[in-house]
């Protein structure tokens, strides 16, 4: 991810409710240990450029808004890591947990990025909140909200 690390960040963020039409409770199988290896596929996906990977593991209707508040789609999350426009070189994952509420999972977690975004280089660290929802027998990624920690000197 590129753009100007700022050493105070204060951020807030809102993910709004999530409709989540015919995912109930019934049928909802994957145990939650299941997530954490689909995070992992999905960052080891992102950071190699790999579409053809990352492409199922993302729902059709993914929002997914990066840490400097640009939101995409899931064409255009694919578009910026295809085109290198958006760069993870790597995506260390500090923390992670997940939560089942309505038939999906509520990741929150934590990672260090290392990467860049529009030509400029970016190292920071993000907390970050994922929500996935079960479709077609797989686990898909519908949202994605993250913000920059402060950086402490």
């Amino acid at each position: 991810m590129r753009g100007i690390v700022i050493p105070k960040v204060r951020s807030t963020f809102i993910l709004g409710s999530l409709a989540l039409s015919g995912f109930g409770c019934s049928g909802f199988s994957a145990p939650l240990a299941d997530i954490e290896s689909v995070e992992r596929a999905r960052f080891a996906a992102m950071t190699h450029q790999d579409i053809k990977a990352l492409q199922p593991m993302l729902a059709d209707d993914l929002i997914y808004c990066h840490s400097n508040g640009r939101c995409e789609t899931k064409p255009q999350l694919l578009e910026s890591i295809r085109t290198g426009r958006v760069r993870y070189n790597t995506v260390t994952i500090l923390s992670l947990q997940p939560r089942t509420a309505a038939g999906a999972v509520i990741v929150n977690g934590s990672i260090a990025v290392d990467g860049s975004m529009d030509g400029l280089p970016v190292k920071m660290q993000l907390v970050y909140m994922g929500v996935y929802v079960r479709r077609d027998g797989q686990w898909r990624l519908a949202a994605w909200q993250s913000a920059r920690l402060p950086v402490v000197h």
